[in-house]
């Protein structure tokens, strides 16, 4: 038998239930007559082209969609589409990352270190993988002759390459002018920022205290490294020279300039980065007392997409390979012998690098197993190393690529070896001249656009 407790239980549950079904009905003969409302009109059939209610006594007109256009396109945009859609050049001795030769494709100098990018975006990184030099197989063959000294070709005749138009925009406008500095590898000449920023590769904003102040940059530069492009900044002080941005300056600033780059090897700078950016600037203003000037965006965004397809297509590095004519491996005693002999140097990353008077990195000569070669030279075997040449971070690239082949034929004689290719092609003086050529042509381009390789720019977005 039922007690009373039960009883009022059962029945609280059975109208609970009701409200429940009752509810549903509701709400559904609501979306009902919503969604009778919403589509009580005629509507056209996108198969048939006639309305689907009532009876077709008409056809609107159609619209077509022309895949292809019959009219001629504008030059510009034909270069445009052309330059884009274009494979990147390909040589015997110059391919993509991967592999012991490579085309391949900026650590910024004075600029800050960027952190995790803020967003993902299409990179160039993905064009250009980490140089890893796979070693090549070779069938055992009989001692190789002694492989000839080889002799710089002569050097054709530059061809005249015009100057494109390159995209630009304004910065915003303060009481200094820009100054106009040669670039130390061409000697060519383009307009700055009054601190020394670069409007060709950089987005400039210009942060204007309505006093001069000292103020607590710390924060601000932290959340800017983790844009994931590099940044910029110089203070303007009161006496009028600029000084390169600290947590805390000493002396007390009236403007500040920022930059954010807008392209690097990891790609081009995206929209929510350069928000981010901005954002950033604004609200440091806000809270210190300040005004920020910041440039139009979208051309800087398309800017950004151009010089970020303009550094694909140069972005090359040269390999060539010297490996074992037989089965007998290359010992590291011989080979660090050989190196040093060559003025080249064994550095912490376990390769060794030949350098020009200010310290940068020439060539690289590289163990093609996993392996670094040892800093004391001993214990290592090899059938195999490579030469590495970065193309668009070397000034005078032509002398360096005759340097680091003339090395090649030396390691290749010396070790009773083989200079291959990474297709293990052996390399000849007439592979040499057809690389050449291009390679100065890579050189030529980059001149024409303002970014002469080796130079301050050119080491700023190959890093």
């Amino acid at each position: 038998m039922m007690t009373t407790l039960q009883i009022v239980l059962a029945i609280v549950g059975v109208v609970l239930i009701a409200i429940i079904v009752i509810y549903n009905l509701l709400q559904e003969r609501r979306f009902r007559k919503e969604a009778e409302k919403m589509f009580s009109h005629k509507r056209e059939d996108v198969m048939l082209g006639e309305s689907v209610r009532g009876e077709a006594t008409s056809r609107r007109a159609e619209t077509r969609i022309q895949l292809t256009d019959d009219s001629v396109a504008e030059p510009e945009v034909k270069h445009a589409v052309d330059e884009a859609d274009a494979p990147l050049p390909t040589m015997d001795t110059l391919r993509r990352p991967g592999s012991g030769s490579i085309l391949s494709s900026i650590e910024p100098i004075e600029a800050l270190p960027a952190e995790t990018p803020v967003s993902a975006t299409p990179s160039r990184s993905a064009a250009k993988t980490q140089v890893q030099a796979k070693p090549v197989v070779s069938q055992p063959v009989a001692k190789a002759p002694a492989a000839p000294a080889y002799s710089r070709p002569e050097t054709p005749a530059p061809v005249q390459v015009k100057k494109p138009a390159m995209a630009s925009y304004s910065l915003p406008q303060t009481e200094s002018v820009g100054a106009v500095l040669p670039d130390a590898a061409s000697g060519a000449s383009a307009i700055f920022s009054p601190c020394g920023l670069d409007p060709l590769t950089e987005y400039i904003a210009r942060l204007k205290f309505s006093a001069p102040a000292t103020a607590n940059f710390g924060p601000l530069l932290i959340s800017l490294r983790r844009i994931g492009k590099p940044v910029r900044a110089f203070g303007h002080r009161v006496d009028g020279v600029w000084e390169a941005l600290s947590s805390h300056p000493r002396s007390a600033l009236d403007l500040v300039e920022f930059s954010l780059q807008l392209a690097d090897r990891s790609g081009a700078l995206s929209h929510d980065q350069l928000d981010l950016f901005s954002r950033s600037l604004y609200e440091f203003a806000a809270e210190e007392g300040g005004a920020v000037t910041c440039p139009d965006k979208p051309e800087a965004l398309e800017l950004a997409r151009d010089l970020d397809l303009f550094c694909m297509d140069v972005d090359v590095l040269i390999g060539l390979n010297v490996v074992s004519a037989d089965s007998r491996p290359f010992t590291s005693e011989a080979m660090h012998g050989l190196a040093l002999e060559s003025n080249l140097s064994l550095e912490p990353d376990g390769s060794f690098h030949a350098r020009d008077s200010h310290g940068h990195t020439l060539f690289t000569l590289a163990n093609q197993g996993e392996e670094p070669f040892p800093r004391d030279g001993r214990g290592l075997t090899t059938h195999g190393v490579t030469l590495l040449f970065d193309v668009p971070r070397v000034a005078d690239g032509l002398a360096v690529f005759d340097r680091m082949t003339q090395l090649g034929f030396d390691l290749a004689n010396r070790l009773e070896g083989r200079l291959v290719d990474d297709n293990s092609r052996a390399v000849s003086e007439e592979s040499l001249q057809r690389d050449r050529n291009r390679l100065m042509a890579f050189y030529q381009r980059m001149e024409a656009r303002g970014i002469p390789a080796g130079g301050e720019r050119a080491l700023r977005l190959f890093v």
